[in-house]
């Protein structure tokens, strides 16, 4: 009798195992939202800020790396979403905690989210790869190493970490733009628009700055990049 229970249980538990990985978590309502804060260790974070879909964020997580398809076949549930996600008024605050030891491949944290134009970002995390497309008020990111793709428009956008490679381009121009940027080591690639006057200064041990036009001081947008090593070209 034991035999003939533990069979069926055998094979539904085979089935679970062989599933696909999938994102965990549901999509939370934002509609409220006007500052969003993301901390703690290592995620892929994709914001959209468009008055044209619904306000929703959701996170998960996904395997990756050498082992990922092998394990993902044997433990089912071994890439966990464990993100901690609260809202307290219309600040959305998300904390990404560390994947547990036992991982034998890379196990990857999600974050994404549509929110209201013209809110607030700001994003302290040890590493992270950055997404963020559309209208927002000020951005400001934190993070050893971070690789940063911003399309759109912000009226403060500030960037500080050790390694960082930054595209930025802005889509519109109000002339309240400032852009700052400091890091050890920099690449960087800023658009805003042909003929756009610009105020910008590099300061650096070592950089090689490829720009069409000069520095027109007092015009905005206002462009300010700090680091030891900077590579970075405007246009």
């Amino acid at each position: 009798m034991t035999l003939i229970l533990f069979i069926p249980a055998f094979i539904l538990m085979l089935g679970s195992a062989f599933a696909e990985p999938r994102m965990t978590g549901e999509a939370l309502d934002i509609s409220a939202v006007r500052s969003v804060v993301i901390s703690g260790e290592a995620s892929d974070i994709r914001l959209t800020a468009s008055d044209t879909e619904p306000y929703r964020a959701k996170t998960g997580a996904r395997r990756i790396g050498w082992f990922s398809s092998w394990y993902s076949n044997w433990f089912f549930n071994g890439c966990r979403d464990r993100s901690v996600t609260r809202i307290d008024g219309t600040v959305l605050t998300i904390e990404v905690t560390q994947t547990a030891w036992t991982d034998l491949s890379d196990c990857k944290p999600e974050i994404s989210a549509n929110v209201a134009p013209g809110i607030t970002v700001r994003i302290d995390q040890q590493a992270l790869k950055a997404q963020l497309n559309g209208d927002f008020a000020n951005v400001a990111i934190s993070s050893k190493a971070a690789d940063i793709t911003f399309d759109g428009h912000a009226a403060g956008l500030d960037i500080l970490g050790t390694a960082v490679r930054a595209r930025l381009r802005y889509d519109t121009i109000r002339q309240d733009e400032t852009v700052s940027i400091t890091a050890q080591s920099l690449q960087a690639d800023l658009s805003f628009g042909s003929g756009v006057p610009l105020d910008y200064s590099v300061i650096a041990k070592a950089s090689y700055v490829d720009s069409l036009e000069p520095s027109v001081p007092g015009a905005r947008p206002r462009v300010s990049i700090k680091g030891d090593y900077v590579h970075t070209r405007i246009r």
